[in-house]
């Protein structure tokens, strides 16, 4: 085995390597050239959900009506009759103290759509249900639709009891804008936009990879299918290898070198309520967590609380270096993670490179010398 396992990686990084040649010599060319990428819009929900948004809307000044809007409603195979030439679409629409709709679609006719977008952010305690609830009392017709990367459930906590269809930017969204490109062919503008968002999305979710090269590396996985298995089936315990080998001992030179205490709780272990934290000795339980609720390293968010899960009984005052505002669990703010949110295949490898510990240190870095300037207590 181990010899058609090497065998396996000896020729799938012939194939790689060949992929890295082919986009450079695009990027040589201009073909890579992205205005989305060059705005670092990649990882904002907001930015992505404005973009969709625009596309999706009769009256917006691509000038193509209801077009794009019946292609994308035909893409997800929506039920709710929506009269789309009376269509009007919002984004961040605010339902008072229930929050702000993503995306919301609806008709004079009382038929309405709620689109929930999340790429690397986490759901927010009831956050469904109180849309659907919402939904229930001002439409008569109704979906919600729960937009990620790679079509992951809901959280159950944002989400029990409520029926709500899974979407993907990998497959639904992907396939609404090669639609959208081939209706736009007599309109070399519209076109060359969605044609560039479409392959911003192709990186986002890694499907940008030549067609020729591609087949090339399934059909030497699908020659060697036990090698392929073994590799497959070691994903996890590739990732806490990468993890104990690559990122703790950097965590806890750290933490020696900047005389803190650093402790991983519950990773790898299938468990909530887990990640990992540095404090100042002198913080009683007070610490900065690298935090998340999901199974499989999923959805990490970062910010301040007690390492022993009471609320910190401290006066809420937002940090400027975390994005979201103080909850009582949170009392200085919190964020998500974006751009390493998720420990995927790509986070492990900036892992291996030390760009994911860099990225960790300089938020700890920036949150202990505000704290620190402005005198906020860490009990």
């Amino acid at each position: 085995m181990s010899e058609r396992l090497q065998s396996l990686l000896n020729e799938m990084n012939v194939i790689l390597q060949k992929e890295k040649v082919r986009k450079e010599e695009g990027r040589k060319r201009g073909e890579r050239f992205n205005m989305f990428e060059l705005l670092g819009v990649a990882h904002y929900e907001v930015i992505h959900s404005k973009i969709i948004a625009c596309f999706l809307d009769p009256k917006a000044s691509h000038g193509q009506g209801d077009l794009f809007l019946k292609l994308f409603l035909n893409i997800i195979d929506d039920k709710t009759d929506l009269n789309t030439t009376k269509a009007e679409v919002y984004t961040e629409y605010d339902i008072k103290n229930n929050g702000r709709i993503d995306i919301f679609i609806k008709d004079c006719l009382g038929n309405g759509i709620i689109i929930e977008n999340k790429i690397y952010a986490s759901d927010q305690d009831e956050q469904l249900i109180r849309y659907n609830k919402f939904a229930g009392s001002t439409l008569t017709n109704k979906a919600i639709y729960y937009l990620t990367l790679y079509g992951n459930d809901a959280c159950e906590s944002s989400s029990k009891g409520v029926a709500y269809n899974r979407i993907s930017y990998t497959e639904h969204i992907v396939n609404w804008l090669q639609s959208c490109i081939q209706h736009s062919a007599t309109m070399p503008a519209i076109r060359e936009t969605l044609v560039q968002y479409f392959n911003h999305i192709k990186q986002l979710t890694n499907q940008d990879m030549d067609t020729i090269n591609k087949e090339a590396l399934l059909k030497a996985m699908v020659a060697n299918p036990e090698a392929t298995a073994a590799i497959c089936n070691s994903q996890e315990e590739y990732k806490k290898y990468v993890y104990e080998t690559y990122v703790r001992p950097e965590f806890e030179n750290y933490a020696k070198e900047k005389d803190l205490i650093f402790e991983d709780v519950n990773l790898f272990s299938g468990r909530g309520d887990r990640g990992f934290y540095f404090r100042r000795r002198n913080w009683a339980s007070a610490a900065i967590w690298i935090y998340t609720e999901r199974s499989g390293e999923w959805a990490f968010y970062w910010g301040i609380s007690n390492y022993n899960g009471d609320h910190m009984k401290v006066e809420k005052v937002k940090l400027e270096c975390l994005k979201n505002k103080p909850t009582d669990y949170w009392p200085y703010g919190w964020e998500d993670l974006e751009q390493y949110a998720h420990w995927n295949l790509d986070t492990i490898s900036e892992m291996i490179k030390g760009n994911y510990v860099k990225f960790i240190k300089d938020l700890v870095n920036k949150a202990i010398e505000e704290l620190e300037n402005k005198k906020l207590p860490m009990p």
